[in-house]
């Protein structure tokens, strides 16, 4: 993994300093169950030379402790906007060998799962490294353009499946109302 997408750690944000305004934190609470990031943001000031702990659109994270520790989630951002990245959140670098895209689903699979278990330090706070992730071993098609197609594939279908649930959750009634779940 590491020769594809090596895991790049957080950085150590000063919890005093948070701001009710300014540049979004992904914190482990951030990544959520869906595979989305989201929830209760904390922000912090912009700073200069923030390259080595920001994030963009499409970032693949994941949670290195505590309960949701394994956890994979997908950054959706409105264009240009920049997240932070804290601690004990990882985030998936993109290299020259391997699309982002297939990277992306690659991180849901039931083999980086089965690899993630056989790492994990469980007690009372499960953990992780960066560094027994990038010793995860995949198979991986030669091709960009393969691992493309196969990416762009799998994240149609996985939108497919969202707009499905999405649209299970109403109910229709014969008076022409919605009822939401």
């Amino acid at each position: 993994m590491g020769d594809i997408a090596p895991l790049r750690g957080g950085f150590a944000f000063k919890s005093s300093e948070y701001s009710t305004d300014g540049v979004p934190i992904i914190r482990i609470s951030n990544i959520l169950s869906n595979g989305t990031v989201g929830a209760d943001f904390v922000y912090y000031n912009e700073q200069e030379d923030d390259d080595i702990y920001s994030l963009y659109n499409g970032a693949a994270v994941l949670a290195m402790s505590g309960a949701t520790t394994g956890k994979v989630s997908i950054l959706h951002a409105e264009k240009g906007h920049k997240y932070y990245q804290n601690q004990r959140v990882g985030y998936f670098t993109p290299t020259e060998k391997c699309e982002y895209s297939f990277i992306k689903t690659m991180v849901k699979t039931q083999l980086f799962i089965d690899q993630l278990a056989s790492v994990l330090v469980a007690g009372a706070q499960p953990n992780i490294s960066s560094k027994e992730i990038d010793a995860f071993a995949f198979m991986i098609p030669k091709s960009r353009d393969e691992q493309h197609r196969i990416g762009e594939f799998i994240e149609i279908f996985d939108h497919l499946i969202t707009l499905h649930q999405r649209e299970s959750k109403f109910i229709f009634i014969d008076i022409g109302y919605t009822i939401y779940l």
